[in-house]
């Protein structure tokens, strides 16, 4: 796998519908703080939207942006799973 192809599975495509091959949701998303770029790597809760996240580099408590149900929507390399699972959101 070359490099930009790498980024790409890592970063995602804003938006996009990510699926396993047993059609369940990616719970494992890759955070990146807008304020100070720090990533973490979180798992996604399966029953609800969570809307803040308290950013490890800088303290940035992270709010869903508007039009968006959560901080993984907003931030994440893949959105919720309530997303891609075509849902509306849980929370």
């Amino acid at each position: 796998m070359d490099l930009d192809s790498l980024q790409q599975a890592v970063q995602g495509a804003s938006g996009a519908r990510r699926l396993n091959a047993k059609n369940a949701p990616t719970l494992e998303c890759t955070l990146t703080c807008p304020r100070c770029g720090h990533v973490s790597l979180e798992t996604m809760p399966t029953n609800a939207c969570q809307y803040f996240h308290a950013c490890a580099g800088c303290t940035t408590l992270l709010r869903p942006l508007p039009g968006d149900c959560c901080v993984y929507c907003s931030f994440g390399s893949v959105p919720c799973p309530s997303v891609q699972n075509d849902r509306q959101c849980g929370g």
